[in-house]
């Protein structure tokens, strides 16, 4: 096996190819994604498109792609489609439809909505005039830009911290960032066996998407009403068990994906993934139905007549969210107690950072530090300062300096151990909460409003640590990465993103007909925002989070003395999601482990195969979904033409 350690062995993925995608990418697929969103929702998975594109043309011309050149180009292609992490023009369109909709005026927003978030300026809030270019968004680009670029730049140094944490000390797995090193690795090397199991699950990925995604998408632009095949995301079975288990999330997952899953997430991982949902979505439900029905609103009326995804949300928002920060803590914490060691030697490779680490692009600690703590200081001096003069600091300092390290630290260690991302829900929502109740700042004023608006997201590094953890795996250097993602790919999809949005919005106010999606849901989702405006929702429970702190601290000492396998960022992650998907990872893992008896192989030896089994899948998803909303925009094209 080849040592990492050789600097020689990493090779940078910029090229000439690579910036070529880019523009092709932000050229052709960017007004496909632009307008699919406002038209349907969203435009998943294009970015295989270009790489599929670019490497048959590669291997025609007998020059293939390296595994550096197309890890770069599937980054940075998708950073020019889909303007991600940029500046997005387009999402701009929905700040000036709500802050001149009804939905704004009936609860009492509008004339509080600050400068810095959407223009005053009456003719571009009515639409008539429809232009970026007007001297009234300057404020609003200014402030955008400046939040951006301190963004990325925190999102990276965080990101060197977790990889040194969680990839050279710790070597997690890392299960999906797995998948795209085996699948990279198999377009370049192409073995016959394992190019075989590829394209297999490519072809059964993609008729399977085709036929449970693909048919809604394309019957509703053809006929005007979805026909589904297949129920997606689940068979919600909640009415069945109602009468027995009422408020329970029982369901069969219908995402072949996360079955899957469970044939790469270590089996540890995968039991207490179960047991976290099996525990709020069969157990605790409908203990709250019985014993504390207290603990949501009556006006919610929980659970009766409600499906899986509404039981979801009510029960998340007022018990599972406030269980879940008690348990994010008590991981942290734990490990802060029993991984003390791992840590010391991650803060000792960072202080004394090898020549081939620093040739690749990895940062030492003491920059990584001054980078984070500089940058969300000045983050946090601004927003306090500039943008919310006379809100209360502490809480700001907390959720702009203190918070995204933690958070991201959880998050990560999430994504490293189950495969799966982890967000806790309406966290920041719910301290500005208690924070304006706390000091009784009403809710129609500056002070009550403009926190809502103001840039508090801070990046936690989880993207860019599993990038990282990728670029190991395929020897390309960070510093192309990085060049690649943020040096060529954000320029061009910044400059492209404005002339296609301004574009779009020449031809027709938005939402209207010809964007029919933003046109429905976007009332939608004004009316769940402004009721947290509003403080019409409020979830923080105390003694929940405490219960859910002390009881998994508490376990995690005790199998940690017992040599007992647990994962908390399993019981994180599961205890809030629905039943059907750590269900169907579990009987995926089950299947697997049946495999490995049947066919006598070792487990090393059939999970090699199974990440090209993900890989493949995901591949065909991704070619099903492109044909299928290709075919709805074109449809819904046309159906605005006047004859």
């Amino acid at each position: 096996m080849s040592r990492v350690n050789e600097v020689g062995e990493w090779r940078s993925g910029l090229t000439w190819r690579v910036v070529l995608a880019i523009i092709y990418g932000a050229v052709v697929l960017m007004p496909v994604t632009i307008w699919g969103s406002l038209m349907i929702g969203s435009v998943p998975r294009l970015t295989w498109v270009v790489v599929i594109l670019f490497y048959w043309l590669s291997l025609l011309y007998g020059k293939p792609l390296t595994k550096q050149e197309i890890l770069v180009m599937f980054a940075s292609t998708a950073t020019a489609i889909y303007a991600s992490g940029t500046l997005n023009f387009s999402s701009m369109f929905y700040r000036v439809w709500f802050a001149n909709s009804p939905i704004a005026y009936s609860y009492g927003l509008t004339k509080y909505l600050p400068d810095w978030w959407v223009p005053k300026n009456p003719l571009i809030l009515s639409q008539t005039v429809r232009t970026f270019f007007d001297p009234s968004w300057i404020p609003v680009i200014s402030v955008s830009t400046f939040f951006w670029v301190l963004n990325v730049i925190i999102g990276v140094s965080l990101g060197f911290l977790f990889y040194q944490l969680f990839v050279e000390v710790e070597k997690l797995p890392f299960p999906m960032a797995r998948v795209s090193v085996e699948v990279i690795t198999e377009l370049v090397e192409r073995e016959p066996n394992k190019m075989r199991v590829f394209v297999v699950f490519a072809l059964f990925g993609f008729i399977y998407s085709l036929l449970a995604y693909g048919v809604p998408v394309i019957s509703q632009a053809v006929v005007g009403y979805q026909i589904t095949l297949i129920p997606y995301p689940w068979l919600d079975m909640t009415a069945t068990f109602q009468d027995v288990l009422p408020g329970s999330m029982i369901g069969l997952d219908t995402n072949i994906l996360n079955y899957l899953m469970g044939f790469i997430l270590p089996f540890n991982v995968v039991v207490c993934l179960f047991i976290g949902s099996f525990i709020s979505s069969v157990i605790g439900n409908p203990m709250i139905v019985w014993y504390y029905p207290d603990l949501i609103p009556k006006w919610v009326n929980f659970p009766w007549g409600m499906r899986l995804r509404d039981i979801y949300f009510w029960s998340n928002v007022y018990v599972w969210y406030s269980v879940s920060i008690g348990i994010a803590f008590a991981a942290f914490v734990g490990y802060l107690i029993l991984e003390r060691k791992k840590l010391a030697l991650a803060i000792k490779g960072l202080l004394r950072l090898p020549k081939h680490a620093r040739a690749v692009g990895a940062l030492s600690l003491k920059t990584i530090l001054v980078i984070y703590f500089s940058l969300t200081t000045l983050w946090f001096l601004v927003v306090s300062l500039f943008l919310l003069p006379g809100f209360p600091m502490l809480p700001l300092f907390f959720l702009i300096v203190i918070w995204p390290i933690v958070d991201g630290f959880i998050a990560t260690r999430t994504y490293a151990e189950t495969g799966f991302t982890l967000t806790i829900p309406f966290f920041t929502p719910n301290i500005l909460i208690l924070t304006m109740e706390a000091y009784h700042i009403p809710v129609h004023s500056k002070l009550g409003i403009w926190p809502w608006f103001a840039p508090l997201g801070v990046s936690n590094g989880e993207g860019w640590c599993s990038d990282f953890y990728i670029c190991k795996g395929l020897r390309c250097t960070f510093s192309s990465y990085i060049k690649a993602v943020l040096l060529i790919a954000t320029p061009v999809a910044i400059i492209f993103n404005l002339i296609y949005s301004e574009y779009l919005w020449h031809m027709s106010p938005i939402p209207s007909p010809l964007f029919q999606w933003a046109q429905i849901y976007w009332p939608i989702r004004a009316a769940q925002e402004s009721l947290w405006y509003t403080r019409k929702i409020y979830g923080l429970n105390p003694t929940l989070i405490l219960y859910g702190f002390v009881s998994v601290l508490a376990t995690q000492l005790i199998t940690a003395y017992f040599k007992i396998p647990f994962s908390p960022v399993g019981i994180l992650w599961g205890i809030t999601s629905p039943l059907p998907t750590p269900l169907a990872t579990f009987i995926g893992a089950l299947v697997f482990k049946l495999l490995t008896r049947i066919l006598k192989r070792s487990e090393s030896e059939i999970r090699g195969y199974a990440y090209l089994m993900v890989g493949g899948y995901s591949v065909g998803l991704a070619i099903a979904m492109s044909i299928a909303i290709s075919i709805a925009i074109f449809v819904r094209a046309l159906s605005v033409l006047p004859y």
